[in-house]
């Protein structure tokens, strides 16, 4: 210190004196006048309590005054009622009141709730079941796999189909995938096949470990080591793709945002299975070299076995979880997840996870196979092709590898299309904005945030987690849903609705994309676009609405907000360009339909594909299921799946142009698909059959009728009792081949009426026997069993054959021609009346007019139909369903007469004989005329040559009078 401070800081006897005399004259100044009034100590008080108080206002306080920290809480719904219950007794929302809005004080109790439930969050122990318990028990077969390798495998109705019919791959509807819940039904997960998905067993099925050195059965994988069950979200890299292909066309496929789902996976880990087979933690030898773990599928993809790798280390860790697993939600794999066992890599992209596990063994390098150095890679973006020596470096780097997700949100709701009408737009009615979220490696999803005006400001989003979400004090390897509820008024007054979610090391989403040739790890801000739509007066009553629309719809879905960019118009520009001319008929293309001999049609133009099959990178049956076919579907798929450089190639092939009809009637065809799609959409559930989806149905009886005539009984799944067949209608029946599927159309013989809505007691015991509602129906088949110079009818035969108990599946209702009773036809969609019904019948073609004949005479009110049958057949005992005939003739009371024509009848036989003729057909059936028409079916040359000639030589005419089964 300095003397001077010495001098005058210290308390000498003189600075005591002093200091008093300062204080006395403090002292004197408290009182004193100013004009004349008395300021007294008191009134100097408060200024200075007033002054300590301004001085210790919050600075959110002091902020909120100067106009910051209020702009959009507004936006924020706020439930009056609920808000201030049970509160204002003790007077705390009153007092939340004098400083926040309804809407601020509703934000806050999320916040603190929020905060509570953050802090509730349990730990997963891994001996958890599944709650989701909604897993599909009833199955079926999309019609579209008939013609594919996968004909035998059922798949959801509800999955999007993004490359065509085969292989699948496939997402579902945004909202039905979100609705299906935290934890997602098994037939609602995404679905990334890269070709036929592999029959395997159970009980064969081998997993080899190191070269042999340990050999696992699966129930030895099961029983020898524990397993873990634990919730994990799993996600395509190419999640969201389409919106990149939006920008430029990218090497992959039209992923929309469903390409993920969260499930629980059940198996043991990895490390276990490892240290069995003698695989070492640590290397001995030293040298500081990185171990990768390989592995195989058992499948067989067009650029051979489905391989990769990652770190040994990561896998020996156990903290990680890398498990093997078999059961998916508490039940086994699905065929399509990779039943019986899969690879399951928590935090890592879904191409990873190889499935149809065959093969584990380590090596000192990474894998060099095909699918993992040249799938599942991001590259810089000036890299835009697949070969030459850049894309072969860096598809070789290590560094462009996916291998933990990324951080990534999607809005679900609003919906894509979804419509809010402008009525909505009122005080105190709300709107719940909703999605979901995910990051890899673990890491929690730690805050959601949805902007309604591009970005300026942001609102809080509340998170929901699955139950027990966390492993190991800290890893999160769910998914995440997430809200927030806004004033309606904020949403239909939105220009756009964003979202983008922060991960533990503060990290968010960018606001742009980044594309790259592989189209993947797109995670830029999700936004739904609205604008103000004219009232449909049909649907909306009038009433002006605001439709929301998403960036994309996945796979050849044309309903989001992003248009092609003016480089995408371009090439496309290009690709419809330079077709020879030569005009082909639909007749002709239809021909070129085999492996030998495949033509297909994309855009109009006609290509020879012969040649593309052997190189396919897709595989040939990709290509196969579109040969000789004329329909719009080629196009969608093929140019939702290739890019410039493929259509390069597609037009080396070449020959011409489809024929104007030929074009219409594609154009034609996909609407009344459309249309029929539409239609059947809310079919299931009360009956059986549905038109697109095959249905498994079992065996019950086989019944012999003749030496080769069967019935056979087929029981409906257990919880449907109802067919849902029509009158006339036939069902198709589907039996799995190795590549296709073997269909035939049959009509059954019961049921043959409607089930009532309740039990009439006029009703006969004959006719309600015949009534649809008893969880069976009836095939009448004659075989043609095969000889030394024909192999026989395939489809009967393999009923001939197929045990009690066995599965096939059928599909329906098809057929043109539906009887409703009384005399009323539905005809191709048009409403025709016959109250006299001629039937000319050739052999098995007696089924469906056989229907008929039960409804007209078993069926209530049908006192005024009269019904003539000629039903031909080479001998006696061809005739099907003979003696139940001549019951209804001795029952009608002359309402039903029927004519036997045998080509070769007995010496006994006293009816007709030869073959039908002009002759026959006058001398048993009505004459044309008014309320009269005739129903064909039969051998083609017994219709063609006979039937109808003598039918229009008679007055009949086709399509008027005149119909063909």
């Amino acid at each position: 210190c300095t003397e001077d401070e010495l001098k005058q800081n210290e308390s000498w006897p003189a600075n005591i004196t002093k200091r008093k005399k300062q204080e006395e004259a403090e002292k004197a100044k408290k009182t004193h006048t100013a004009d004349g009034v008395l300021i007294n100590d008191a009134q100097t008080d408060e200024k200075q309590a007033q002054d300590k108080d301004s001085d210790d206002r919050e600075e959110s306080d002091w902020k909120r005054s100067e106009g910051e920290n209020v702009k959009h809480n507004d936006a924020y719904a706020a439930d009056h009622e609920q808000a201030g219950k049970g509160e204002k007794q003790d007077g705390e929302y009153e007092k939340l009141l004098e400083r926040y809005s309804p809407q601020e004080i509703a934000l806050l109790r999320t916040l603190q709730h929020e905060k509570d439930y953050r802090q509730q969050l349990k730990i997963n122990d891994g001996k958890r079941k599944s709650p989701q318990t909604h897993n599909r028990s009833e199955i079926s077969i999309d019609v579209q796999d008939n013609f594919s390798p996968d004909n035998w495998l059922p798949r959801s109705e509800h999955l999007i189909r993004l490359t065509g019919k085969h292989p699948l791959n496939a997402e579902a509807e945004l909202t039905t995938l979100f609705d299906g819940g935290l934890i997602t039904p098994n037939e609602l997960h995404y679905v990334r096949n890269h070709g036929a998905v592999p029959r395997l067993l159970w009980e064969m099925h081998e997993l080899d470990v190191e070269n042999g050195k340990l050999v696992l059965s699966m129930s030895e994988l099961k029983e020898k080591f524990e397993a873990i069950n634990i919730p994990v979200s799993l996600a395509c890299d190419g999640n969201r793709r389409k919106e990149l292909n939006m920008i430029r066309k990218s090497k992959g496929f039209n992923w929309g945002s469903g390409a993920t789902g969260c499930v629980y996976w059940k198996g043991p880990l990895l490390r276990d299975v490892l240290l069995a087979a003698g695989v070492e933690e640590e290397r001995s030898t030293g040298g500081g070299k990185e171990r990768w773990v390989n592995f195989q599928g058992a499948d067989d993809p067009s650029e051979g076995k489905y391989e990769t790798c990652i770190p040994l280390d990561y896998a020996m860790d156990p903290t990680n979880d890398v498990l093997l697993a078999y059961e998916m939600n508490d039940v086994p794999l699905p065929p399509d997840h990779g039943y019986p066992v899969r690879l399951m890599i928590p935090g890592y992209v879904g191409g990873r996870c190889v499935k149809w596990l065959k093969k584990i063994w380590v090596t000192d390098h990474e894998n060099t196979s095909h699918y993992h150095i040249w799938d599942n890679r991001v590259l810089p973006s000036f890299i835009t092709e697949k070969d030459g020596d850049f894309a072969e470096a860096m598809f070789n780097h290590p560094d462009t590898a996916c291998n933990e997700q990324n951080l990534n949100s999607v809005i679900v709701k609003p919906a894509q299309g979804e419509k809010v009408p402008l009525t909505d737009a009122r005080k105190g009615k709300t709107y719940r904005i909703e999605g979901y979220a995910y990051d890899g490696g673990g890491h929690e999803v730690q805050r959601v945030e949805v902007s309604l005006d591009e970005g300026e400001t942001w609102l809080y989003c509340v998170r929901r987690f699955p139950e027990y979400p966390i492993r190991h004090g800290n890893k999160f390897w769910t998914w995440l849903h997430w809200y927030v509820d806004i004033s309606m008024v904020h949403l239909l007054q939105a220009r756009s609705i964003s979202v983008r979610a922060w991960n533990v090391f503060k990290n968010t989403q960018p606001e742009r994309p980044s594309w790259n040739t592989m189209g993947m790890m797109n995670n830029c801000w999700y936004t739904v676009k609205s604008n103000l739509a004219p009232a449909n007066d049909e649907e909306e009553e009038g009433v002006p609405h605001v439709l929301f629309r998403h960036p994309v719809e996945p796979g050849s879905g044309e309903g989001g907000w992003m248009e092609p960019s003016e480089e995408n118009k371009i090439a496309s520009a290009k690709q419809e360009a330079g077709a020879p001319q030569t005009q082909f008929t639909r007749e002709e293309i239809e021909k070129h339909d085999r492996e030998d001999d495949c033509w297909i049609v994309v855009g109009g133009k006609v290509y020879d594909a012969t040649s593309v099959l052997a190189w396919h990178p897709g595989g040939k049956a990709a290509i196969l299921g579109h040969a000789g076919k004329v329909h719009l579907e080629t196009t969608e798929e093929f140019s939702s799946i290739h890019d410039g450089f493929a259509y390069e190639k597609l037009k080396q092939c070449v020959l011409g142009v489809v024929t104007p009809k030929a074009a219409n009637f594609m154009k034609s065809n996909a609407e009344a698909a459309a249309k029929e799609k539409a239609e059947s959409g809310g079919q299931g559930g009360d009956v059986v059959l549905q038109k697109n989806r095959w249905v498994p149905v079992k065996l019950q009886k086989r019944e012999e009728l003749s030496k080769d005539t069967r019935r056979y009984t087929f029981g409906l799944p257990d919880h449907i009792k109802d067919l849902g067949l029509g009158t006339c209608q036939h069902i198709q029946l589907g039996f799995h081949m190795a590549d296709k599927m073997l269909i035939r159309s049959y009509t059954p013989t019961r049921p043959l009426l409607p089930d009532p809505a309740d039990d009439d007691p006029a009703t006969t015991d004959e006719a309600r026997a015949m009534q649809d509602g008893a969880g069976t129906f009836d095939l009448v088949v004659k075989t043609y069993f095969p000889s030394a110079a024909q192999p026989g009818g395939a489809m009967s035969n393999i009923l001939d054959c197929i045990p009690i108990g066995e599965e096939v599946e059928i599909r329906g209702p098809t057929g043109e021609i539906t009887y409703s009773g009384h005399g009323v036809f539905d005809i191709s969609g048009q409403e025709m009346k016959f109250r006299k019904i001629n039937l000319v019948l050739g052999g098995s073609g007696l089924t469906p007019g056989y229907a008929l004949i039960a409804r007209a005479l078993l069926g209530a009110g049908e006192e005024g139909v009269e019904v003539r049958v000629v039903d031909a057949n080479k001998s006696e005992a061809d005739i099907l369903l003979r003696e139940e005939l001549e019951q209804f003739v001795k029952e009608s009371k002359g309402r039903l007469k029927v004519a036997h024509v045998l080509s070769y009848p007995s010496e006994s036989w006293k009816g007709i004989k030869g073959h039908v003729n002009a002759e026959v057909i006058r001398g048993n059936l009505f004459p044309p005329g008014e309320g009269c028409a005739c129903f064909l079916c039969g051998p083609p040359a017994m219709i063609q040559k006979a039937a109808l000639p003598a039918l229009r030589d008679w007055g009949f005419e086709e399509d008027k009078n005149v119909f063909g089964f």
